[in-house]
């Protein structure tokens, strides 16, 4: 199963790690392993800190993912 199956479209129907956690029944770890593999693999998986993941809604919510990941990577 595909984290990303799992997933709506926009920032608005994010599911939080805790929620995918429960569908799936695997730990954080895993599951965070399992986005990062599906993002090598050209699926586009966002995050924010307050709402969980999602599939992007537009290009612009893909840029301002991009943004934060840069961001966040020169801290």
């Amino acid at each position: 199963m595909r984290i990303a199956d799992l997933l709506s479209h926009g920032q608005e129907n994010a599911v939080p790690l805790r929620q995918l956690m429960v569908i799936t029944g695997a730990d954080g770890r895993t599951i965070r392993e399992k986005i990062a593999a599906e993002r090598l693999g050209g699926v586009p998986i966002l995050s924010n800190n307050s709402t969980g993941y999602f599939l992007p809604r537009n290009k612009g919510e893909r840029d301002r993912f991009v943004r934060s990941m840069r961001h966040r990577a020169k801290e």
